[in-house]
């Protein structure tokens, strides 16, 4: 009995070691193709992936060279109409000027040149010269037309120079000279105007004491003596080291009856 159940138990272990799955050697060794192609393929991709890449980096490349000539090109137009904008604003100050500064005689008919001596080169004709609309142009110009007693011309130039040059360093000097020709002409409330406006628009001026001067004597030949003594004391405690200064505490001397008064009404 004994031995029929062992033989029993060893015949059934016999079975399940047959149904186990066993390995495949060739089926392993299949396998290894197929691997190898799909490696290849995949370096073939990366490689497709590489060029395609290097394709992209020249054009970006070439895209990025356009974009910088376009860059110098809009660079120089820009140049170049910032330059044609110049000319412009040049021939237009050229114009005005010589609107306002009309030419005292007719241009006279150039004379004939007469033949050079036997021998003697002859010489080169002179070149005329070109307006110049520079400020000091301008200012020199207006300048010497008050200090000729041109005081007409003289307003017309500082005017003009107020105009096209308000912020030049030469406009506080040009506000007081044009004061200074309405003074001289007589035209008391426009010089005392002037005078004014030089020292509220150009407070930092060094022509401001000189305003303050030139506005109590001008009150003076107005006959407002009241007007002028507050004036020659706004000098005086402005700038009391001032030369002008001087002068102004000798007018107050003259005028030490007004000191501190109310003011008169009228310029």
């Amino acid at each position: 009995m004994r031995r029929s159940a062992c033989a029993l138990a060893f015949a059934m272990f016999m079975a399940g070691c047959a149904n186990f799955p066993q390995l495949n050697p060739e089926s392993a060794t299949s396998d290894a193709p197929q691997r190898a192609s799909d490696t290849k393929a995949l370096e073939k991709e990366l490689s497709a992936a590489k060029e395609r890449n290097a394709r992209l980096e020249a054009q970006v490349s070439e895209s990025t060279r356009k974009i910088e000539r376009l860059t110098g090109e809009i660079r120089e137009l820009k140049m170049i109409g910032s330059n044609l904008g110049a000319t412009v604003e040049r021939l237009r100050r050229e114009n005005i000027i010589a609107r306002s500064f009309p030419a005292s005689s007719p241009p006279r008919r150039p004379a004939r040149t007469p033949k050079p001596a036997p021998g003697k080169p002859a010489a080169a004709p002179e070149k005329p010269g070109r307006a110049s609309i520079t400020p000091h142009a301008l200012y020199n110009k207006s300048y010497r037309a008050v200090r000729d007693g041109k005081n007409e011309a003289a307003i017309r130039g500082f005017r003009l120079f107020l105009r096209l040059f308000p912020k030049s360093q030469l406009a506080a000097h040009s506000q007081y000279w044009l004061g200074e020709a309405y003074y001289a002409r007589k035209q008391y409330p426009k010089a005392l105007d002037e005078f004014l406006n030089l020292i509220k628009r150009y407070p930092d001026s060094r022509k401001v004491p000189d305003a303050y001067y030139k506005r109590g004597l001008t009150y003076l030949r107005r006959n407002f003596p009241l007007n002028a003594t507050l004036e020659f004391e706004k000098l005086v405690e402005s700038f009391p080291a001032h030369p002008i200064s001087k002068k102004a505490r000798v007018q107050l001397q003259n005028l030490r009856h007004f000191t501190r008064k109310k003011p008169d009404d009228k310029k």
